[in-house]
């Protein structure tokens, strides 16, 4: 279906913030993030902070302002460093949103931690997320053993004992800074950090991360959209491999909602390659062969594989006058079945049944009590019988009734439910003991006089 504020042309091969023509004639930037917040007019609402850092990128401001408010204004120091952003940044591209900003500097310091490295501080971040007032926290790898899905729970307290150590000797480290994109700072984001062992026999599940964020960190990463998905994540980040993969999942989850224009279908958008390789810092020497192979195609069959994602994806390789240029990606949202559609969903299919085998019963002049037929049915589900295979049960159960050569039957429904279990076998042997193959009226010849009359002939 055409929108009518669909572009002509998308943003690949096109300058930045480059306008573009609508179906209906109209003129847009794409590079353009929509605000969500607009007045009557229609026009946008800039917040104090996003009004600051349009003044700090109006100005040009450097990196020495930012060291001068370090250590007195941890918010100001960061409003700086959101406006001291190259445009090489793809999430931070054509706005101010703060969070666009803070999501882009994560996300790309992100790159350069190992797998369990990745796992502590999203553990970290979730925990911000959830105690924002906390001055000192205190991360127990026990609170997560809900949330990771490696198979064996020791190995998570392993995977926080060592990215913990590894994260100790970490900074942040903020490149392409400034208009020319060639400077960089290194800061601290942590006061303490340590890993403090359990004790006693329940070694492991004393154990337990006390941490002293520092309050540029703090803000930082409260200003974060992806601070508040960290915590649930680890069910997914737990069972993903490699650090593109899971720098893919983090991308991805930010932009599931993104739409490239108003109106447009949630979750597809474009990236170019250049921008892929500085988000996900992809060597230069990577061509669309290496970056199918060693980054997209196991990213794509390990995201899609997990369940707990609640999103799949795919990409195509997109191409402008013939060259290569960048990747139309599709993030969909998974379709769950919630737990009380699920529950409604069976105990329909439960009713069904019960009605059909009522059915049955009653046509074959059985009597039963709706009680006694429910632990029938009961019976039925837990063996994932179906109303076909019932209603020949009960035709052999009638069969048997009718018997007077046996005795009667005292338990029907005792006797009816071991039918229905052993239903299978029993038809099996019979069918092995009435099979009429080897029931045949066997023929005679006489094998001599066969072959003389071949030889004859």
């Amino acid at each position: 279906m055409i929108r009518d504020n669909q572009p002509l042309t998308d943003t690949l091969g096109q300058f930045e913030h480059q306008t573009v023509h609508t179906v209906t004639g109209g003129v847009v930037d794409l590079d353009e993030i929509q605000s969500d917040v607009v007045d009557s007019n229609g026009l946008a609402v800039i917040s104090e902070d996003e009004a600051q850092l349009k003044e700090y990128i109006k100005k040009a401001i450097s990196i020495d302002s930012l060291v001068e408010t370090f250590n007195d204004n941890a918010h100001t120091t960061l409003l700086k460093l959101l406006a001291l952003q190259d445009n090489k940044h793809p999430l931070k591209k054509g706005g101010v949103g703060i969070a666009y900003r803070t999501d882009a500097l994560i996300m790309h310091c992100k790159m350069e931690f190992t797998a369990d490295e990745n796992i502590v501080f999203d553990a970290i971040l979730g925990t911000m997320s959830s105690f924002p007032e906390n001055k000192v926290y205190k991360i127990e790898p026990s609170s997560f053993l809900g949330h990771s899905r490696y198979a064996d729970d020791k190995y998570l307290y392993s995977v926080f004992r060592k990215g913990t150590k590894k994260l100790k000797e970490r900074h942040l480290v903020f490149e392409d800074l400034g208009p020319d994109g060639e400077d960089e700072i290194v800061v601290p984001w942590f006061n303490i950090l340590r890993y403090h062992n359990g004790k006693g026999n329940s070694k492991d599940s004393s154990a337990y991360i006390e941490f002293v964020p520092s309050d540029f960190f703090k803000d930082l990463a409260l200003c974060s959209q992806l601070v508040h998905g960290a915590y649930g994540a680890l069910e997914v980040t737990t069972q993903l491999q490699g650090k593109y993969t899971i720098a893919l999942y983090w991308f991805l989850e930010n932009k599931k909602n993104y739409k490239e224009f108003p109106n447009a279908t949630p979750g597809v958008f474009r990236i170019s390659i250049e921008d892929m390789k500085h988000q996900f810092s992809i060597p230069e020497s990577y061509n669309v062969g290496d970056i199918k192979r060693r980054v997209l195609e196991p990213a794509k069959n390990s995201i899609n594989a997990v369940e707990e994602c609640d999103f799949t994806f795919d990409y195509e390789l997109q191409r402008v006058n013939g060259v290569s240029a960048g990747y139309l990606f599709t993030v969909k949202a998974k379709q769950y079945i919630t737990t009380s559609e699920s529950k409604l969903i069976e105990e329909k299919a439960n009713e069904e049944l019960f009605q059909q085998l009522k059915l049955f019963l009653k046509a074959s002049y059985i009597e039963f009590e709706d009680d006694e037929i429910k632990r029938v049915c009961k019976q039925a589900e837990r063996l994932n019988r179906d109303a076909m295979f019932m209603m020949q049960i009960v035709l052999q159960f009638k069969r048997r009734l009718d018997d007077t050569t046996k005795e009667p039957i005292e338990d029907k429904v005792g006797y009816l439910c071991k039918m229905i279990e052993q239903g299978t076998r029993s038809s099996q042997r019979n069918r092995a003991i009435n099979n009429p193959f080897n029931s045949f009226q066997q023929n005679e010849y006489n094998l001599d006089v066969i072959e003389d009359e071949l030889i004859d002939n």
